[in-house]
This record gives C-alpha cells, sequence and structure tokens, in this order.
C-alpha cells in the first residue's frame, strides 16, 4: 500500500480515537459540570504516564523488530505483565486520592483497553497494515455512539453512560483487533529480554507524557478543577493538530534511513506550525465557547504560548520518529527527562506566581526543552555515516 494511502488510514483511525476520548470531556462538561470535566482531565494526568510506562514499548519494539528476535507470544506475556501493574497501579490511586470514584474506574478502564491493542498495533506498522488501525479505531467510534445514544434513548443521563466508551473498544479489540494480528510463535524468546529492550522507548514516552500531566496535576493542587478543565480544553487543540503528524511519521518510521525524513516534511511541519499558531490565535476562543457551552476569554498572550508550545511540539514528534527508525531509545529517554525537569521545576512556580498564564509558559518551557534536544540527537544520527539498518522500525 502506497504511504499516502497508510497515512490516510491511520489519520482516520487517529481522528476517530480522539473524538471518542474527546467527547467524554465534552458530554462530562455538558451534562455534569466543568468541575468533572476538570476531575477527568486530573485522572487523565495520573493515569495516562502510568499506561504508557507499563506498555513497555511494545508498539514499536515490535513494529521495529523486522527480525523476529522475539516471539509474539513472548511480547503478549510482556504486554499481560503490564496490565497487572497497570490494575495495580488503579488500586493505589483509588485509595491515596478523594476524588470520584467513578471517574477514576471510567479512566482506568479507557487506558487498560488501549494497552490491550498496543501489540496489535505494533504488528500492523510492522507488515505495512495500518489500514486495520484506522478500521479499528473506526469501529469503536461508531460502537461507542450506538452504545450511549441506547442508553439516552433508555433515559440514563448520567456518568455511567460514559463506560459504553471503554466497554466498546473492549468488544472491537477481540472481535477484530486479535483476529488481525500476526500467526503467534509459540517460542519462549524471554520476557525480561522484551521489558529490557523496549523499556528506554517506554519510559521515553513516559516521560513525555509528564510533560502534559505536570502541569494539570500542580493546575488541580495549586488553583482548582475548574481551571484545570479550562487549561485542558485549550491545549486540546494540540492533542487534535497533532494526529496528522503522528500519523504521517509513524508511516514514514520504514522509510527513514540515517540521513533523517524527507526535507519535504519537515517543510510541510513549518507550514502545519505557522497554520497552527494562526488558528489559536484567530479561533480558539469562539470555538471553546461554541463545544463547551462556556465563557471563556483566554489572553492573546496565552494563545500565543500554547500555540508556538504545538509547534515545537509537531517538530518533536518527527525527530523522535528519526530517533526511533534508528532505534536511538537511550536518546529519546534523555530528551524526554531533561523536558520533564523543566516542567517540574517550571509548572509549580510558575502556575502559583502567574495562574493560568504560568501554565502556558511551563507548558512552553517544555515543549521547547524537548524539541531542542530531540532535534540535536536526530541531527547527529544524520551525520552519521550511512549503513545498512538490521531492523529498521
Amino acid at each position: 500500500m502506497s504511504l499516502k494511502r497508510e497515512a490516510l488510514f491511520h489519520i482516520c483511525g487517529s481522528i476517530a480515537y480522539a473524538l471518542a476520548q474527546w467527547s467524554v470531556l465534552v458530554l462530562l462538561s455538558r451534562l455534569i459540570s466543568i468541575e468533572a470535566a476538570g476531575e477527568y482531565a486530573y485522572y487523565l494526568a495520573l493515569f495516562t504516564p502510568a499506561a504508557i510506562l507499563t506498555t513497555f514499548g511494545i508498539r514499536n519494539s515490535v513494529a521495529s523488530d523486522r527480525e523476529r528476535e522475539h516471539s509474539l507470544s513472548s511480547y503478549r506475556r510482556a504486554q499481560h505483565a503490564g496490565l497487572l501493574l497497570l490494575s495495580a497501579y488503579y488500586l493505589v490511586i483509588l485509595l491515596a486520592t478523594d476524588g470520584d470514584a467513578a471517574i477514576a474506574s471510567l479512566v482506568f478502564l479507557i487506558k487498560l483497553a488501549d494497552n490491550l491493542s498496543e501489540l496489535s498495533y505494533g504488528t500492523w506498522v510492522r507488515t505495512g497494515g495500518l489500514h486495520r488501525y484506522g478500521i479499528s479505531k473506526i469501529a469503536k467510534l461508531a460502537l461507542f455512539a450506538a452504545l450511549f445514544l441506547a442508553l439516552l434513548a433508555l433515559g440514563i443521563r448520567d456518568r455511567a453512560m460514559l463506560f459504553a466508551y471503554p466497554a466498546a473498544t473492549l468488544i472491537v479489540y477481540f472481535l477484530y483487533d486479535r483476529r488481525q494480528e500476526e500467526v503467534e510463535d509459540p517460542r519462549d524468546t524471554g520476557l525480561l529480554n522484551i521489558i529490557r529492550s523496549g523499556t528506554p522507548l517506554a519510559l521515553g514516552s513516559f516521560v513525555v507524557s509528564l510533560n502534559s500531566s505536570i502541569p494539570r496535576i500542580s493546575i488541580n493542587h495549586i488553583l482548582d478543577e475548574q481551571a484545570l478543565a479550562e487549561f485542558v480544553m485549550l491545549t486540546y487543540f494540540i492533542a487534535f493538530a497533532t494526529l496528522p503528524i503522528t500519523s504521517l511519521c509513524q508511516a514514514i518510521i520504514p522509510r527513514i534511513t540515517m540521513q533523517g525524513a524527507p526535507k519535504r516534511v519537515w517543510w510541510f511541519l513549518i507550514a502545519y506550525s505557522s497554520g497552527y499558531l494562526a488558528f489559536m490565535m484567530l479561533l480558539a476562543n469562539p470555538l471553546i465557547d461554541f463545544i463547551y457551552k462556556t465563557r471563556i476569554e483566554y489572553p492573546y498572550h496565552v494563545l500565543a504560548m500554547i500555540g508556538i508550545a504545538g509547534g515545537l511540539h509537531f517538530m518533536s514528534t518527527l525527530s523522535n520518529a528519526v530517533l526511533v527508525a534508528n532505534r536511538q531509545f537511550q536518546q529519546i529517554l534523555v530528551a524526554a527527562l531533561l523536558s520533564t525537569l523543566a516542567a517540574l521545576i517550571a509548572s509549580p512556580l510558575l502556575i502559583m506566581q502567574f495562574a493560568q498564564t504560568g501554565a502556558a509558559a511551563a507548558y512552553l518551557a517544555s515543549s521547547l526543552t524537548l524539541f531542542i534536544f530531540n532535534a540535536l540527537y536526530a541531527s547527529r544520527q544524520q551525520r552519521k555515516p550511512s549503513a545498512p539498518l538490521d531492523s529498521p522500525a
């Protein structure tokens, strides 16, 4: 299948996934309260890094394991170990926090269902079957919508109806995702070997996710849940705008050499980032008013900082793809650690001093740090002499 078609299928699936996740935030704010939406965002900040860490980087490990060094059965055992760890973390969160247990359970089930499909996605990337990713995500969104509307027709109007989302995800996983995987190789290539090789990549993604989680957790504790909801409503634009970039990078990973990504991709990202900044400055306020039915006037300097942070995030995504393609997982981890350190230092200090403006500034600082080091490591990789890869991603 051509690169354009692979990217298109992946984009459609990513959009469906983002719409499903985003609809939970919108429905909570509309059906219950903006504070409930803020609590949902808070638990996402707690569970997302843990969910990423407990995948052990299986998706990218499988995708880059072209020579089948490890069997699919061994990857699945590693996946099951991660799911057990995530479940234990969920119990700790329930005991350690005094928030809404229903919302905490909702977020946990969403992340658990997502992690189940990571192995399937990795095999699809490896075999050039990204169209299956699109089919899977669209089916999950469609089933969620059908279940939600059925509950609505039955007169159910509380947060319980949102559990239709993880239910739909699990149903499609067992009926489609699992059946579309490669045929399993029963040989045991070592659970610990997989965890050891994939953990640096998982740690990199885990630490990157902390760049979003740290400001959110800081806002929740320093300000309040409503302030957190307002911040998440604004930064969700980055999540949506990143979808085509992530899909493009996922599709070109097998085609990236030690000379890096094609120059036309970099030029496209520069133009795309400029357009995103203009969008944030002109349309963010009216769109938030329309979507969430709540009047929030973000000042232009906050919109500009989030807009620039988005552009840096897009560039970092491509630099990260270059490193993944060349299996430079340690460099990904170092860059992520440094950017998270910036977020950890800047977030509480700036939020206490400047509230929402401080949160935007801290978010920008961590995005800039991540971009600088990802780009630095990617450019060093490109300067190395060209050589054949044993297992390109």
